[in-house]
């Protein structure tokens, strides 16, 4: 599916809640430039815990959508791929589960087209946040591909919007390995940025942000059933059309400050599977 303009009331909710975005309104009287600076203050849970990542719009869908479809409770395994400083971690930890967040650009300053030095992520800003929130989430600077994580070690695997920056033959990389971790029975749940100034929408073969990936060419062969998303909407799947998104645009939650929305999906490794 594509994210739409018209949240779910739940999904309304949780954003207010838990103050995604951007950060609860305590943290709206900060320059986004400063936003690392939170973490000095003597209270800076106050802010909430998305306040301290720059983020793009779409994630007022994505988050609360990867919550409801992940079903939190203590104790289940989360891999988070590329999560950077995301709010979105710190969460499911403080609902009780184990989360990993397996992050390159922590080591190595980049990943794809994503920076860590525009991000902030680094080991310290990472752990002082999880202090904030009394939560530890464990931070790999690795690609999950070299993470040394074990095989169905996992219950969950998140890649929200990571994909779309990196090349086609790095993102299936990464998703064989993700497919490799989740254990039997497991989800993997995908939101994957759709670029409308990039082909087949628009002109461009890429833009600044990456490219409209093929999502059913990274999936494909992964030993993963398709059990969430709308196949005409999920860029590469043989029932996708262009004509039918087209039609969705006055419906869809566009980006105000760039023209893009968000497909996702959901992924499940049936019970036996040995992937």
């Amino acid at each position: 599916m594509i994210g739409r303009r018209a949240l779910p009331p739940e999904y309304t909710e949780w954003n207010a809640y838990w103050g995604a975005p951007y950060g609860r309104p305590a943290a709206q009287e900060w320059e986004v430039a400063d936003r690392l600076r939170r973490l000095d203050e003597i209270q800076p849970e106050s802010f909430g815990p998305f306040a301290f990542q720059l983020t793009s719009d779409t994630r007022v869908f994505e988050y609360p959508w990867a919550y409801h479809a992940l079903r939190p409770e203590p104790g289940l395994r989360v891999l988070d791929i590329g999560a950077g400083l995301s709010g979105l971690q710190f969460v499911l930890a403080m609902r009780g589960c184990s989360v990993t967040n397996v992050d390159p650009s922590a080591k190595n300053g980049e990943w794809g087209s994503l920076s860590a030095t525009m991000w902030g992520l680094t080991p310290a800003n990472h752990r002082r946040i999880g202090e904030a929130f009394g939560v530890d989430v464990s931070l790999i600077p690795e690609t999950v591909q070299d993470s040394g994580l074990s095989p169905g070690s996992f219950d969950r695997v998140l890649c929200l919007s990571v994909l779309e920056h990196l090349d086609p033959d790095e993102a299936r990389a990464v998703l064989e390995s993700a497919a490799a971790l989740l254990a039997p029975g497991g989800l993997m749940l995908l939101t994957v940025d759709l670029f409308f100034d990039v082909r087949p929408f628009g002109v461009l073969d890429a833009n600044s942000y990456g490219s409209n990936l093929d999502i059913h060419e990274c999936v494909r062969d992964l030993g993963l059933e398709l059990v969430r998303g709308e196949p005409r909407e999920l860029l590469g799947f043989p029932q996708y059309e262009v004509s039918h998104v087209v039609r969705l645009v006055p419906d869809l939650l566009i980006s105000p400050r760039y023209p893009c929305a968000s497909q996702a999906l959901v992924l499940s490794k049936p019970e036996g599977g040995t992937r």
